[in-house]
């Protein structure tokens, strides 16, 4: 059991190690972005929906304080002409408008609590996201020196063009002491 136990750990190792030699880290770091990007776009677009959901609310809202204002109104009159049937009438109807009016104000501070919430999600996944950014461009830039350097060492040794001597140092200072005697 022993010896199976290793070579499946073994076989893992090296199923672990030919899958990082075939992934293409700049592909994947791209990839992260694009999900990361699409996400917030997802989310964005809740918060909008959200957003127009609350204004449908409000207007509704508005539209229930006319028509209560208007019942308060006309069952006003049904008392004074001694409609009581109608009075009834008004009343329950305003009973409903009321309720639908609390309802609706309970609906509404649930989605402004869902925006709150949703909004500094966005706000500290942007932030995340601009940091990845960040973090992607350096690795790119490095990536890039890096294939640079392999190819350039391929061409000229690698201590010829990464090393400077202390003979071309000083010649350097003799160029520039003379260029500065010389312009003085």
């Amino acid at each position: 059991m022993g010896i199976l136990t290793r070579f499946s750990r073994i076989f893992k190792a090296d199923m672990h190690g030919v899958m990082d030699q075939i992934e293409n880290k700049e592909l994947l770091l791209k990839q992260c972005l694009r999900e990361m990007e699409a996400s917030l776009a997802k989310k964005q677009a809740t918060l909008n929906q959200l957003k127009t959901s609350l204004d449908q609310i409000r207007i509704e809202v508005r539209l229930l304080q006319r028509e209560k204002e208007k019942s308060e109104q006309d069952l006003k009159t049904a008392i004074e002409k001694e409609k009581e049937d109608i009075a009834r009438l008004l009343i329950k109807k305003r009973m409903k408008t009321d309720r639908h009016m609390d309802a609706s104000g309970r609906n509404a501070e649930s989605i402004e609590k869902k925006i709150k919430m949703l909004n500094a999600n966005i706000e500290a996944q942007k932030q995340q996201y601009a940091e990845m950014q960040l973090r992607s461009e350096s690795w790119f830039q490095k990536a890039e020196h890096q294939q640079w350097e392999e190819c350039a060492s391929g061409i000229i040794p690698h201590p010829a063009w990464n090393s400077i001597s202390d003979e071309e140092v000083e010649l350097e200072l003799i160029k520039r002491k003379d260029a500065i005697k010389g312009g003085a």
